[in-house]
């Protein structure tokens, strides 16, 4: 995970993977605006670190990509995909969301730390990377190496989106809002991404990647 000048900052502990099994998951929020047939995993493992206690999907990713689905959770749903990789044979992919209210779990002590952009940060998302593979997206003209297609049934707090991605550097955590932004359409917002900040990857097991994303 990289960082680029200029991102909101928000600072955290950085841990290693091989403390990711004890991660406090005392706090975990009550799964309570969960949908009745949505899937939650809200334990170490699958998740490592700030443990999330919305909808979650475990999925296979190939060489040429994966899919996956989040049932409806505080009114958001989400679809998505990752393309074309270097994965060898295929990874096992836990995604979760969560909504930063009271449904993040402190890791060591530390609180998740929010993203603060342009307007209001409405989702985040986790990826944990199941494999002990390290996974680099290929970019191909016209393709998407990360795609998300997001809907709340309220309605989203804007007509623009935006997506950040939170990265480690030199001890601290910081968010990456990715180029461009992307227009809502009725309650739904396509978030496709075509390109990714220099480093962008899936770390091994024990490593999660953190997404978010805001909308004004």
């Amino acid at each position: 995970m990289t960082t680029q000048n200029g991102a909101p900052q928000s600072e955290a502990p950085v841990s290693s993977a091989s403390d990711a099994a004890t991660a406090d998951t005392a706090n975990a929020a009550d799964a309570s605006n969960v949908s009745p047939d949505v899937t939650t995993c809200a334990t170490s493992p699958p998740q490592y670190w700030w443990i999330f206690s919305g909808a979650c999907n475990t999925f296979t990713l190939k060489p040429t990509g994966g899919s996956f689905t989040l049932g409806a959770y505080q009114n958001i749903s989400i679809k998505g995909s990752i393309g074309k990789n270097n994965v060898k044979g295929s990874a096992k992919i836990t995604l979760v969301d969560a909504v930063n209210k009271g449904d993040i779990a402190s890791y060591k002590g530390a609180k998740f730390p929010a993203y603060k952009a342009r307007g209001t940060t409405v989702v985040y998302a986790a990826a944990n990377n199941q494999s002990t593979q390290t996974i680099k997206p290929i970019v191909q003209q016209g393709h998407t190496i990360l795609k998300y297609v997001i809907t709340d049934s309220k309605g989203f707090p804007g007509k623009t989106c935006g997506a950040a991605l939170l990265g480690e550097k030199n001890g601290k955590f910081q968010w990456t809002a990715f180029p461009g932004s992307y227009n809502v359409k009725g309650n739904t917002v396509t978030i496709s991404v075509y390109t990714a900040p220099q480093g962008f990857e899936l770390p091994p097991k024990g490593t999660p990647l953190y997404f978010a994303i805001n909308c004004y």
